[in-house]
């Protein structure tokens, strides 16, 4: 039960972020690393500026999800890895167990 909850506040909170992310995401210009964090496929200031303030945004409500949930932030980042990875479409870019960015 107290990961269904963790799993669906995850989901819930990772996608209030979807509008500038989807058409990065799109565009192969940011993936979705291992840690539940998003990382930089092709560099820019302005792709640097996105991804800073969302994996802080993450990083925040991970630590938020841990707290009520006797968890660390690391293990609630590593389910979101898990589930951000399952959930990106087919054609965008994701982190392999090696680190190496691949297409979807």
């Amino acid at each position: 039960m107290k990961k269904l909850f963790v799993l669906c506040t995850l989901i819930l909170s990772i996608s209030t972020f979807a509008l500038d992310l989807g058409d990065a995401k799109e565009q192969g210009i940011i993936g979705e690393q291992n840690n539940g964090l998003l990382g930089v496929v092709e560099s820019s200031l302005e792709v640097e500026a996105l991804v800073k303030d969302i994996n802080q945004r993450r990083l925040d409500k991970y630590a938020q999800i841990a707290e009520k949930n006797s968890m660390t932030v690391k293990q609630v980042s590593l389910l979101a890895g898990e589930k951000t990875i399952k959930k990106t479409p087919a054609g965008q870019y994701i982190q392999n167990s090696t680190g190496q960015w691949v297409v979807k």
